[in-house]
């Protein structure tokens, strides 16, 4: 059963508070009006729930996720939003400011073959590499325009490698291969329409791999 930590934040929250303001209830209201061995134990029960209910807050303290992670970093706030409130639009915005530390332009994005950066450009184990691949597609797609998809067909075949290679590196043996497909299909014809029925066809699934993507590697995006 997955653990909404959101959730269980809260009712450790509330559990913490029950437990100091059940301890200065006792110390406040009922030790004074009991016998002296009554008073003793009661005290003692108090100070037990109050030390229980500090401990549970503490823990709860120590257990923030403080390091800002690249797509659960809220700047307003200044702490990462739970993981489950990541949202396709916040992935997508990330993963757009990203692409400007590749490049300046997303034409000089395919032009310039930048999915073949150095891997230090691209995080720990080039995590963002397949991430970025998508992105590129998304992209095309998002745009939809001749001039975009001629960005694809217009990039040089190492360019198209590179790509394919990134998503292959995610598992996407079809789509890296269909990729390669129509690249080498619109060769010298000036033919997009095939990239374009392609993606436009498969954008809810690039979104849908790049939240999993994202989902499934969130340790590395800190």
């Amino acid at each position: 059963m997955k653990i909404n930590m959101k959730h269980l934040s809260i009712v450790l929250l509330i559990v913490a508070g029950l437990l100091i303001l059940g301890g200065i209830i006792l110390l406040a209201f009922v030790v004074p009006n009991v016998s002296l061995f009554y008073a003793i134990c009661l005290v003692f029960i108090a100070l037990c729930c109050f030390l229980m209910g500090v401990g549970v807050l503490f823990l709860l303290f120590l257990a923030r996720d403080t390091d800002p992670n690249f797509f659960l970093y809220d700047s307003k706030s200044g702490t990462n939003i739970p993981a489950d409130e990541l949202t396709f639009d916040r992935v997508n915005s990330r993963m757009s400011y990203f692409m400007t530390t590749l490049t300046t332009s997303q034409e000089k994005l395919w032009a310039d073959n930048a999915l073949n950066a150095s891997p230090e450009r691209f995080g720990i184990n080039e995590i963002y590499r397949p991430l970025a691949a998508y992105k590129m597609l998304y992209d095309l797609g998002e745009i939809d325009t001749p001039e975009g998809w001629q960005l694809f067909l217009c990039a040089s075949p190492a360019t198209i490698d590179t790509l394919a290679n990134a998503l292959l590196e995610n598992g996407e043996n079809s789509m890296a291969e269909a990729l390669r497909h129509a690249y080498n299909r619109a060769a010298g014809r000036d033919d997009y329409e095939w990239i374009r029925d392609f993606v436009m066809g498969n954008r809810k699934y690039i979104s849908r791999r790049m939240m999993n993507y994202v989902r499934k590697n969130m340790e590395w995006f800190y």
